[in-house]
């Protein structure tokens, strides 16, 4: 199992948090403080706080093998259909007898 950020599967719930929390963008508080994310060992910390943050759980690699059976699919119908042209255009041209008619 892994750990969905938007569209992407992440193996650990490490490489999502950090997915996350290296997009988030910097405030300036009403008092001229700047707040954004820091890594501390192994934790992330914003506004001094420990960040710990849930995400749901994915098959990791579905989308990959989705991707394969499509393409799988699709080339097989693109040489299907480059067999199909060529057997249509032979048979045209056994049946021209090299002689054209106008």
């Amino acid at each position: 199992m892994g750990y969905q950020v938007g569209r992407i599967c992440h193996q650990t719930h490490e490489e999502a948090t950090n997915a996350v929390m290296t997009q988030v963008l910097p405030t300036i508080d009403k008092d001229g403080v700047l707040h954004h994310p820091v890594f501390k060992g192994k934790t992330w910390v914003y506004k001094e706080q420990p960040v710990k943050l849930t995400f749901p759980q994915c098959e990791y690699g579905q989308y990959h093998q989705a991707g394969k059976e499509i393409g799988i699919g699709l080339s097989t119908a693109a040489a299907v259909l480059f067999v199909v042209v060529v057997a249509v255009k032979a048979v045209g041209m056994m049946g021209n007898d090299g002689t054209e008619e106008r």
